[in-house]
């Protein structure tokens, strides 16, 4: 009988269920929900939300400009009361409407540029530097995929085959000859003419059609404008989740997570499909969603998260820690909008406002599960049947633990033990399993912090199994 000793310390890699339970790496999780890979390689609690405010009703979007939390309607007068908020009225057509969306806003020359939804699906597009924001050029194409570039406003063009531009520094004027004009997308386009969303990768603007996309140079001199490549199978059907991360530009496309830079650069299947380690997870997410999906980097904390509904899908990356890695955040709610203002993450769910709090370890006083699954391993010996006795944990808080011990039986389960603090020093932790291979769970359902450092499994190996 041979005594031995591994241990796991590195969980850099997130969720990745590209391989089998019984073949993936150490690195590699089954899931991890409401928890992130930190700097440190060690998984970490997420934030827990803190309720900022209950909005008058009447109001939608939520977009961080001008030092607030910007919201926008059509109908009456409305003033928020918490002076973090600032409420923009946009009629449309001159009359009271009401808004149901908020597609894109962004702030150009000092003043708010937005495309606004109305009842009836009519999109109209605003710019609030006077009490009648609403951009009445005959030429603007009032569509919902909206970005700015090269002091100019881009949008996709009524037909979706051109890409629409404004005069420089000039949101308002679709119009003025050599200056003002369109990009032919369409024309250039491989398969699918429609373009669907727009996006910056470096200084180029990126349009995306359902089945492709196409960089181009964008510049004030519209002589200088000019198609730089063609990127085919990649796009996307979701405008709103396209976000810069690091030089790249990540977004959800029909099929899952996504980026520009690696496709056409890199010829390696792990590296091109940035989410394809949990696109068994987000395919039935995308088949089932009910709201718009949403993204966006947050400089915080250095992650992308998309919205799908109640759930976040994380990505935290670090060049320097070479961190990359999914995780999944179970939110209380539907995000129907998503922004950042001073270092900090709100979201809008209906009227009531959220924000992630590093202090907060509850959801607005509820307790969230923690839950980390590693895949089933045979800790270096394949086929040897091994007796596990005992374990030691580094971690902060508490966590229930158990083994999985038969990958073709998701009930063969050791019950969870309770264990509180790093227990490295003070005596093993008793735990009796036998197996070949086995899959270390942990659970964490406690008002406070929670951080998985490291965990060793002492065992014996009982000999080959025939």
């Amino acid at each position: 009988m041979t005594v031995g000793a591994i241990t796991f310390n590195r969980y850099d890699l997130g969720i990745d269920l590209r391989k089998g339970a019984s073949v993936s790496d150490a690195n590699r999780l089954r899931d991890m929900k409401n928890a992130y890979v930190t700097t440190g390689l060690a998984t970490q609690k997420r934030p827990g939300l803190v309720h900022v405010a209950t909005l008058e009703p009447g109001t939608k979007g939520l977009s961080a400009a001008l030092g607030k939390l910007q919201t926008f309607y059509g109908s009456g007068t409305v003033t928020h009361a918490n002076t973090l908020f600032n409420a923009n009225k946009a009629q449309l057509d001159g009359s009271d409407a009401t808004v149901t969306d908020v597609h894109y806003a962004d702030v150009f020359n000092g003043f708010i540029y937005a495309a606004i939804e109305y009842t009836g699906g009519v999109i109209k597009h605003n710019y609030f530097s006077d009490a009648t924001p609403q951009v009445t050029d005959t030429n603007c194409p009032h569509t919902a995929a909206v970005q700015k570039a090269a002091s100019k406003i881009f949008a996709v063009g009524t037909s979706g085959e051109v890409i629409r531009y404004t005069k420089t520094g000039d949101p308002t004027d679709w119009t003025t000859a050599n200056d003002a004009g369109f990009l032919p997308s369409g024309l250039n386009a491989t398969g699918d003419r429609n373009a669907k969303a727009l996006g910056m990768y470096g200084n180029k603007l990126v349009v995306l059609m359902r089945d492709g996309a196409q960089v181009w140079t964008v510049d004030p001199d519209p002589a200088a404008m000019a198609l730089d490549d063609n990127v085919e199978n990649v796009g996307t059907s979701f405008p709103r989740t396209l976000s810069s991360v690091g030089g790249d530009l990540f977004f959800l496309s029909d099929y899952g997570f996504r980026s520009i830079t690696t496709n056409r650069l890199i010829d390696k299947r792990e590296d091109v499909d940035v989410g394809s380690p949990i696109d068994t997870l987000v395919k039935p997410s995308i088949a089932a969603i009910g709201g718009k999906p949403i993204g966006r980097y947050f400089y915080g904390t250095g992650q992308y998260l998309c919205a799908m509904d109640s759930t976040l899908y994380v990505y935290s990356v670090s060049r320097t820690s070479k961190i990359a890695a999914w995780s999944r955040y179970i939110l209380p709610f539907s995000v129907e909008a998503m922004t950042e203002l001073d270092g900090v993450l709100y979201f809008r769910t209906g009227d009531d406002v959220y924000k992630f709090a590093e202090e907060s370890n509850t959801d607005d006083g509820e307790v969230f599960e923690v839950l980390l699954e590693m895949p089933y391993m045979d800790f270096k010996s394949p086929g040897v049947l091994k007796s596990v006795y005992a374990i030691d944990i580094v971690m902060d808080g508490e966590c229930y633990f158990s083994l999985g011990w038969d990958v073709r039986d998701a009930s063969a389960i050791t019950d969870e033990v309770r264990i509180v603090g790093n227990t490295r020093g003070g005596g093993l932790i008793p735990i009796e399993c036998c197996g070949t291979e086995f899959s270390p769970r942990f659970r964490n359902a406690t008002d406070q912090p929670f951080r998985l450092d490291a965990l060793t499994v002492y065992f014996n190996e009982l000999g080959s199994m025939f």
